[in-house]
C-alpha cells in the first residue's frame, strides 16, 4: 500500500508563516527564528512528513513525498497543486495526506482561534471521510487542543478524482496564529513526533494494519547480551556497512563475523584505533549510530 506525504507549501512561499514570534525560537540548540521574526510554516509541515514517512515505513507501508524531498526544509520551492496532483495519480497512491498548520486573521498579530481538524473534499471524497475521522480521533486523544471536526472543503490537495486515491486527507495540526499553539506545539520536534504518531495509528486502524512501536536500541551489546539484542546489532550491521562487507547471519550469537563487522563499522567511522580492541563489545556510541542510520 503505497501512501502520499505531502508538506504544505514551500520554503518561501508567501504568508505561510506566524505572526512575528515574541522570543527566539530553538531547536537543537540552534536559534533557528529570532525574536521579531516569522516562522515559516513549511519547516514545521516537513518536520511531521519527514517523522510521519519513518513510522509509516516501519509499519511496512510504502511512501511517496510531493513538495518536499529530504528532511531539510529549508530549500524546497512551491511545488504547484496540479503538479502534485499529477505526480500522486502517475505514483498510483492509495491515500494521500498533506500535513499543514492552520492561520486566521491578518497574519501581523496573533489571536484566539485554535485547535486541529482535517478536510476532505466537498465532492469528491472517495473513501477519505472514514479515514478523516478516525486520524483525528487519535490527534484529539494526544496533546489536548480544541477540536474542529472534520470539514468536507474544494482544497486540491484532498481532491480524490484528480489524484487518483481512495482517500486524501489535510490535517490542519495547530494554529500558527495563536501565540501558545505556535510557541508550545509548531516550533516544538516532540510535538511533531507525537503528531506523526497519531497520524500513523490512525491510518494503521483505518487499513487494518498492525501498527508498530518504534523500536528503541540497546545501551551496548556484548557476547553475553539476550538474543535479540545480538539480532538487532547483526540486523543493522549488515543494513549499513558497504556491500563489499559480507553479510553476517542474523543467528543472536556474537560470533567472529559479528565481532568483524563491528571492527569494520569503527574503522569505516574512523572511530580511532581500534586494532588493540577485539570487537566483543558493540558500545553505547556504536549502537546509537546503528540506531540513527537504519531510523533514516
Amino acid at each position: 500500500m503505497k501512501i502520499n506525504i505531502d508538506a504544505g507549501h514551500g520554503t518561501n512561499t508567501a504568508g505561510k508563516r506566524t505572526p512575528p514570534m515574541p522570543k527566539d525560537i530553538i531547536i537543537d540548540g540552534k536559534v533557528i527564528c529570532k525574536k521579531g521574526e516569522q516562522f515559516r510554516e513549511h519547516i514545521a509541515n516537513v518536520g511531521v512528513a519527514f517523522l510521519l514517512e519513518q513510522e509509516l515505513k516501519r509499519c511496512g507501508f510504502e511512501t511517496f513525498r510531493t513538495g518536499w524531498d529530504d528532511d531539510n526544509a529549508y530549500d524546497d520551492p512551491d511545488q504547484g497543486l496540479a503538479d502534485r496532483q499529477r505526480a500522486i495519480a502517475k505514483a498510483n497512491c492509495d491515500y494521500s495526506i498533506s500535513i499543514h498548520f492552520n492561520a486566521f486573521g491578518d497574519g501581523k498579530t496573533f489571536n484566539t482561534a485554535e485547535g486541529v481538524g482535517i478536510y476532505i473534499h466537498n465532492r469528491y471524497q472517495g473513501q477519505s471521510k472514514k479515514l478523516a475521522e478516525i486520524v483525528l480521533k487519535h490527534l484529539a486523544g494526544g496533546t489536548k487542543q480544541k477540536d474542529r471536526g472534520v470539514t468536507p472543503y474544494g482544497y486540491a490537495m484532498v481532491n480524490c478524482n484528480n489524484m487518483d486515491v481512495k482517500g486524501a486527507i489535510l490535517v490542519e495540526l495547530a494554529f500558527m496564529t495563536n501565540l501558545r499553539e505556535a510557541t508550545e506545539l509548531m516550533v516544538v520536534e516532540e510535538f511533531w513526533k507525537e503528531c506523526a504518531l497519531e497520524i500513523a495509528k490512525g491510518l494503521c486502524e483505518y487499513t487494518g494494519i498492525k501498527y508498530i512501536p518504534e523500536q528503541t536500541h540497546p545501551e551496548r551489546v556484548t557476547v553475553y547480551s539476550p538474543k535479540e539484542d545480538i539480532r538487532w546489532l547483526q540486523r543493522g550491521l549488515n543494513q549499513i556497512l558497504p556491500e563489499w562487507f559480507p553479510k553476517i547471519s542474523e543467528h543472536g550469537i556474537y560470533d567472529d563475523w559479528t565481532r568483524f563487522a563491528v571492527l569494520a563499522l569503527w574503522i569505516e567511522n574512523g572511530w580511532g584505533k581500534h586494532m588493540n580492541d577485539d570487537g566483543k563489545t558493540a558500545g553505547r556510541s556504536t549502537c546509537k549510530d546503528i540506531y540513527k542510520r537504519i531510523s533514516k
